[in-house]
């Protein structure tokens, strides 16, 4: 199981979200969708019950409260590159809790639709260095235990690329620590090795975007 802090954030006016890089140890959900015409980057920012790489977690309730409270406060186009408070030129396209019926993102997480203009940043979302959103805001912090059962090997599926797709299979410890992982062999001959949480290592010339988050879904669904 995971245990952690509940973390109910509130936006202190700055930068409430971040194109960022998701070290290897940080069980967080990633970029699920890019469309390379126009530029643009979809991805959950916060999934309800899941912990983030500060060891805090959110519910459904606020975190609908805190993407409202964004686009109320107007800050669309207040979007950095790694926490730098320094603004990018990317701004937000699209804004929405996901339903319960959703098929690409986690139900009752706030998705970000975003655009990025800068063909540098745009390089490094597609490189994959840039591969999730993150927070950046002051929070009141409630101490709280999150439980969830962990089987010994997650599974799910990557997204596609390369014109295919691969089952993933990545284990972590009782504790939550992030231990490797591995994927199926593609059509193209090549499985990935996984050492992050977010992206494979490149084979064959390209690598894979997944979500350790939708193993635990799997894992649950099973149970």
């Amino acid at each position: 199981m995971f245990r952690s802090a509940n973390s109910k954030l509130r936006d202190d006016g700055g930068f409430a979200a971040a194109m960022a890089a998701v070290p290897q140890d940080t069980p967080l959900v990633t970029i699920k969708k890019t469309d390379d015409e126009q530029q643009l980057v979809f991805g959950e920012v916060y999934a309800p019950g899941f912990p983030d790489s500060q060891g805090d977690f959110m519910t459904e309730a606020s975190i609908q409260k805190m993407a409202h409270e964004f686009l109320h406060k107007g800050l669309v186009d207040k979007i950095d590159v790694q926490h730098s408070q320094q603004e990018s030129g990317c701004y937000v396209v699209e804004s929405f809790i996901a339903r319960e019926d959703d098929t690409i993102f986690i139900p009752g997480s706030w998705v970000l639709g975003v655009k990025v203009p800068d063909p540098q940043v745009w390089s490094l979302v597609k490189s994959g260095e840039l591969n999730g959103f993150s927070l950046d805001g002051m929070g009141v912090r409630v101490d709280t235990l999150l439980e969830i059962d962990m089987p010994e090997v997650l599974e799910g599926e990557t997204e596609e690329e390369h014109g295919h797709r691969h089952r993933f299979f990545v284990k972590y410890d009782q504790d939550g620590n992030f231990l490797g992982g591995w994927t199926d062999v593609g059509p193209d001959g090549f499985r990935h090795k996984i050492v992050s949480g977010t992206v494979t290592e490149p084979a064959n010339g390209h690598a894979h975007r997944f979500s350790f988050v939708e193993g635990v879904l799997h894992a649950q669904a099973l149970h």
